[in-house]
């Protein structure tokens, strides 16, 4: 029976809601195809049957009827055990054991919940069907949540009863007392190799509020934050001899928690090196040196530490900085949509940069399609965890490794049997970055339109194409020899930074990374390569570095760009000459005529100087109305030579200024030449030809 305000919906004598969520749930489910439709509400730990549709009396379901939360989907949807989406329940390892799938005959589910104004859940949609169905995809999901969003908006929340929060902290104090929760796991990936390399161990909560963020938080109002957290730790050790022995495990705990829980004890009868500690705290740390100590402690028997959630908050940084983790996990909120997110995927990278720099393992968090997986995999990031790779679940369903990977899931047929061939065209079809499946040889079995779009050629060129043939000669050496590496068994995968030769012949650059797939007995197959399109950045980057080596005025090399260029001749030890330049009366010009025209002047002093020297010659402003000309001659005639027709191109013709004056330019030039053995250094041989220019000078007075 509906009662207002007891879950939140309308009262029976205003049946235009009812109706109107009735019809809904009947579309719902109609365009499903699933048998049942219904809306429940949360009250008491207990889920309620309000609104039916479909056959809700072939499963023994009616109005009004209400069944355990803490046994239901519902909550292992909301908590992140169970996807939205369930085509069949006998083949999901947790559904297979509920009670519940029995109890109710569920072949297939859909669910979600119905949210009210302060984000907590006041209700569930859900459709369901006693056959499997496997047409039910994610696709479908998106129809339900908008349904329970519509719903929402048609409900009230419930009224709390004055002794409401009183029931709720009572609820949490029986939790904490009794340990009333349950311990899961969730897989941490190896992006590059696809095995299992970690358990991060959550908890999860059989009464509200279920989301286990808000939970213990709940627990923390009440004083009992860190009982609870060390309740949870204290059955996490109890659990490790039952999880693999070749991963480490990984364990949410607040700094309060850390400084307080009895570390000698809770470590004496387990193996502390599998142990990390995952620092959760959003809030500023207020004594981190207290932290660190109680952290040493842990450290000193050989357990590592993370920090959870880089990139969330400044607070996260601050961890990073004062912890020196041993991992670094970055915020799922970074990683959503960082396929399709330049600004995100820049973070990652720089986080991830900062994370090798410190010895840090950089780990992704949130990782939830086939494309993020790919760009986490191509940004570099080593590690990776998300309901895509692996939702929690119980120890007791195991870990084995991963069946999907950032560098794997287009591999050729050996690869297929592995990964199922809908999820590998999948990725194929849809990946945002250039995908590629390349023989031993080099040669392209497959490509995706990425990588065409990318290249310009079409799939058809690309299979009669080599990777020899597409990249650039000066990169070629490079990536052969780390090929070769992988194949004589040095390495499994690597990444480097390369040149490609478009269709159209222009040069574009990529990240690449390449990763081998072996097949029986650990023989080579095939390689899985993925390019990302970094064009752009280099592009800015090359910007960057011709402004840092050029004058803004004459748009010629700048005095770091002469330096450098004298360090690389005198390095090679071949000799060179140089040529300092002086305009003389220059001031007089800037005095008389102002600083605008005596810029004039400097372009157009410049841009003589550029037509006077050879082609392997630099021309470069040293500072003023100074000018520096590098050449690799060292015969004195010949500098006297390029002396002369710099200054005759000078003399020849004056410089017309915006008034029209015209103001003849007049060059004074001292020569100096370091050649082989003669022991001069750069500073010489410019104080040399310094000295030389004042001597000329001097003597026209």
């Amino acid at each position: 029976m509906l009662v207002d305000g007891a879950g939140g919906l309308p009262a029976a004598e205003s049946e235009t809601p009812v109706d109107l969520i009735r019809t809904m749930l009947s579309v719902l489910r109609r365009r499903l195809g699933l048998e049942t439709a219904w809306l429940s509400s949360f009250r008491d730990d207990v889920q309620v049957f309000e609104v039916l549709d479909g056959n809700p009396e072939a499963m023994g379901l009616s109005c009004g009827a209400g069944a355990s939360l803490a046994g239901s989907y519902c909550v292992r949807v909301i908590d992140g055990r169970l996807p939205s989406v369930i085509p069949d329940t006998s083949v999901n390892e947790t559904t297979a054991i509920l009670p519940i799938t029995g109890e109710l005959d569920l072949g297939a589910y859909v669910g979600v919940p119905v949210v009210g104004p302060d984000g907590s859940a006041l209700g569930m949609v859900c459709a369901v069907s006693r056959q499997a169905s496997p047409h039910l995809v994610e696709l479908d999901l998106r129809i339900v949540e908008r349904v329970a969003e519509l719903i929402g908006l048609l409900i009230e929340p419930p009224s709390a009863p004055t002794n409401g929060a009183a029931d709720r902290h009572a609820a949490v104090r029986r939790v904490v007392a009794q340990r009333d929760f349950e311990v899961v796991f969730q897989p941490v990936h190896d992006v590059h190799t696809a095995t299992v390399v970690g358990l991060e161990a959550l908890a999860r909560f059989p009464c509200e509020p279920f989301r286990p963020d808000a939970f213990l938080a709940q627990a923390a109002s009440l004083g009992l934050g860190t009982e609870l957290e060390t309740a949870i730790l204290t059955r996490v050790l109890s659990l490790l001899p039952q999880l693999p022995d070749d991963v480490f495990i990984a364990v949410n705990i607040s700094p309060a928690a850390v400084q307080h829980a009895p570390w000698t004890d809770l470590l004496d009868c387990v193996d502390p090196t599998r142990i990390v500690l995952e620092i959760t705290e959003h809030a500023a740390v207020e004594n981190y040196g207290a932290l660190d100590d109680a952290l040493d402690v842990c450290r000193a028997r050989g357990v590592r530490v993370a920090v959870d959630d880089v990139g969330a908050g400044f607070s996260s940084f601050s961890h990073v900085l004062e912890l020196n983790p041993d991992f670094v996990k970055i915020d799922k909120s970074i990683i959503r949509n960082i396929d399709s997110d330049a600004a995100r995927r820049r973070l990652a990278q720089a986080i991830c940069e900062f994370a090798a720099q410190t010895g840090a393992t950089d780990i992704a968090e949130g990782v939830e399609t086939q494309a993020e997986l790919d760009a986490v995999g191509a940004a570099g990031i080593r590690c990776a965890q998300g309901y895509y790779l692996g939702r929690p679940k119980s120890h007791v369903h195991g870990f084995a490794s991963a069946a999907v990977s950032a560098m794997t899931t287009e591999a050729a047929p050996a690869a297929l049997d592995l990964l199922g061939e809908r999820r590998f065209e999948l990725a194929l079809a849809h990946s945002p970055i250039g995908m590629a499946v390349v023989d031993l040889d080099g040669a392209f079995l497959r490509t995706n339109r990425a990588m065409h779009a990318m290249l310009g050629y079409t799939g058809r060129e690309m299979a009669r194409l080599n990777f020899r043939d597409i990249t650039h000669p000066d990169d070629l050496d490079a990536d052969l020899s780390l090929m070769h590496e992988c194949l004589a068994g040095k390495r499994r995968s690597y990444h480097i930074a390369k040149r490609y030769i478009t269709a159209d012949g222009r040069v574009v650059w990529g990240a690449l990374t390449v990763v081998l797939v072996c097949g029986p007995s650990d023989r080579p197959h095939c390689f899985i390569s993925q390019i990302l399109d970094v064009t752009a950045e280099r592009v800015r980057e090359a910007d960057l570095v011709r402004r840092a080596d050029t004058d803004p005025l004459t748009t010629i090399a700048n005095r770091a760009a002469a330096w450098s260029r004298l360090e690389e001749l005198d390095a090679r030890d071949a000799g060179y000459g140089v040529l300092f330049c002086d305009i003389e009366r220059f001031k007089s010009v800037n005095d008389r005529s102002g600083h605008h025209a005596g810029d004039h002047m400097l372009v157009e002093v410049a841009e003589r100087l550029l037509a006077a020297i050879g082609p392997d010659d630099l021309v470069a402003r040293w500072g003023g109305d100074e000018f520096l000309v590098v050449t690799e001659s060292v015969d004195d005639d010949d500098l006297a030579l390029l002396a002369g027709r710099i200054a005759d191109r000078m003399e020849r013709t004056p410089v017309t200024l915006a008034d029209g004056t015209d103001v003849p330019v007049t060059l004074t030039i001292g020569v100096c030449a370091h050649r082989r053995g003669d022991g001069r250094s750069i500073d010489d041989v410019l104080a040399l030809a310094d000295e030389a220019m004042y001597r000329k000078r001097r003597s026209r007075l």
